[in-house]
């Protein structure tokens, strides 16, 4: 399956990784895995977004090893995934044919904001009650 990580590159995956669900506890997971180098969030469809919230919790336990989101994420989730921890994403060489590394890179430079708070850009809600005034 190929990897795209956030430094731009495309490799094959075939790394030792320790494989979550995005609906374990994350107090479990880093009490266990703290010391992994590699974990992978598992994203059963690009429409559950719960593996970005557990990368991010596991970021802010303290989680310093490579988060790795597995599934069908699209192009336009690439910055939220960065976002909130996540170093490479990993997906179908079928996806990758349909969706070329290109347009994984051009949606990077896209999204200027954020889903969740406390990223490294304006969330999207900051960004409208800022509009209001």
């Amino acid at each position: 399956m190929p990897i795209i990580s956030k430094e731009g590159q495309i490799k094959n995956g075939n790394d030792e990784i320790v494989i979550i669900a995005n609906t374990d506890n994350p107090e479990n997971i880093f009490a266990l895995y703290h010391n992994t180098e590699i974990l992978g969030i598992e994203f059963p469809s690009y429409s559950d977004g719960r593996g970005f919230t557990l990368a991010k919790r596991l970021r802010n336990l303290g989680f310093a090893g490579r988060l790795r989101a597995i599934g069908p994420l699209i192009p336009d989730q690439f910055a939220e995934s960065i976002d909130v921890g996540f170093d490479e994403v990993e997906i179908s060489q079928e996806q990758l044919n349909r969706q070329p590394k290109e347009q994984w890179f051009a949606a990077l430079k896209t999204f200027s904001k954020a889903y969740q708070q406390d990223g490294h850009k304006q969330s999207i809600i900051a960004a409208r009650w800022a509009n209001k005034s």
